[in-house]
Parts: structure tokens; sequence; C-alpha cells
């Protein structure tokens, strides 16, 4: 894994585990995710790991109108608050988040976006396309 990532452009929160990709969270034994300083993730990663979506917590370029969770009416990403109304325990105030400053989530919906993301994993997706 490299150590660098600077970029004007909204990040997606929930991107998925690829080359390319940036690793800035791990998933916990109570199933938290501790965010992390982003880490590029190589094809070794890859190979090294399975599980990657479980496990981990990627973040890549927000595409916007291609990807299928961009609410094209309101132009923004609708799997913010779908992860917002999950049941389950809120934080109250704002922990470490690396991506915050460039978080498409964090700039459509501000600190709301951030009480629950510490407790989303991108294979939760399928449970929340239902909603």
């Amino acid at each position: 894994m490299e150590a660098s990532f600077h970029s004007s452009k909204k990040l997606c929160p929930s991107y998925v585990g690829k080359v390319g990709a940036q690793l800035f969270g791990v998933v916990n034994k109570d199933g938290r995710v501790q965010f992390i300083t982003p880490l590029t993730v190589t094809e070794e990663f890859i190979q090294q790991n399975d599980h990657l979506e479980q496990r981990f917590r990627f973040t890549g370029k927000c595409v916007e109108k291609g990807c299928g969770q961009w609410d094209n009416e309101e132009s923004k990403c609708s799997l913010s608050k779908k992860v917002q109304n999950l049941d389950t325990v809120k934080n109250t105030g704002l922990s470490f988040c690396p991506i915050r400053s460039q978080c498409r989530w964090f700039s459509q919906d501000g600190n709301e976006a951030c009480f629950s993301c510490n407790e989303v994993t991108r294979n939760m997706e399928e449970l929340l396309l239902k909603i």
C-alpha cells in the first residue's frame, strides 16, 4: 500500500475495494469502523485479503450520475440519507475522519451524515437498496 491522497473532487465514502481505491477504514471486532489515513489499494493488498468490503472501508472519486445511488432529481447521493435512517446507535459528536472535507455525504448533509458512518460497510448497500 502507498500513502498518498490529494484531490479536490468529492469522494464516495462507500467505494468499491479495487486497485487504485483508497483504504480509509478498518472494521474492528465490534463491527465499528476505525478510520485511518488513506492508503492506496494495490493488487498485492487485494490478493492478500478476502471479503474486502466487509472488513474495510474504501473511498474514491464520486462518479455522480455514473452510480446507481445517484438521485438525478435532487442531484445528490441517495445512500447518505439511507445510512442516516439506519436503526443504529448514533454518535453525537464528530470523530476523526480523513475524508470529511471531500466527502460527498458530508457535503450534502453535514454532521448528520457522519453520525452513523462508522457503522457502515459497503456490503450493507444491498440491504439499504431495499429501504
